[in-house]
């Protein structure tokens, strides 16, 4: 390649990237806002665009209840899955002895926490639905621990449990942003 034709391309390269520059940045939406100040961003940011409504809140409290409700649609469709793996494995004491824990656990954490979270942000109980999400969302993990107790096999509601607990963990952190806002006020 001739010095000139490399010099021209790489002339136009650099004013090619110059007029890139000039183009200024897209403002934060609320989602990106939001999921920047709590624990895992990318997560965050996922799981909150995965519900169109989200797209269209304009406040944080809409993504609290959207999150919420991911959190008990989750919880709703996994205790259906642990009822099916429960015929799977009737004949599997210590397997069946984890999934028995797991329904109250999903159970639990659908009616007594998440759905109670929706409640309290309602009431503007925000400290209290935090915790709730907290809590809701460790149900998950806590199914997942039943399993290396009782059970000497890996989880079949491994992924389903991870998701609980990412879940309960970005709903906790949109909920304290509530928090956080109440307290500058």
């Amino acid at each position: 390649m001739s010095s000139s034709l490399f010099l021209s391309l790489l002339l136009i390269l650099i004013s090619a990237s110059q007029g890139c520059a000039a183009v200024p940045e897209k403002e934060p939406d609320l989602i990106q806002k939001s999921c920047a100040i709590i624990v895992g961003y990318e997560e965050c940011v996922a799981i909150l665009r995965s519900d169109p409504r989200s797209i269209k809140a304009t406040k944080v409290k809409q993504l609290a209840y959207i999150i919420l409700d991911l959190c008990i649609e989750n919880a709703t469709e996994t205790l259906g899955e642990i009822r099916k793996l429960q015929e799977k494995y009737s004949k599997h004491d210590q397997i069946e002895e984890a999934l028995r824990w797991c329904v109250m656990a999903y159970e639990s954490a659908i009616k007594d926490y998440f759905r109670k979270a929706v409640d309290q942000l309602g009431t503007k109980s925000y400290r209290e639905a935090q915790y709730s999400a907290h809590i809701g969302g460790a149900l998950g993990t806590g199914c997942e621990q039943e399993f290396y107790f009782q059970a000497p096999v890996i989880s079949p509601l491994w992924p389903r449990n991870h998701n609980l607990a990412v879940l309960g963990l970005v709903a906790e952190g949109i909920v304290s942003l509530l928090r956080l806002n109440e307290s500058q006020l």
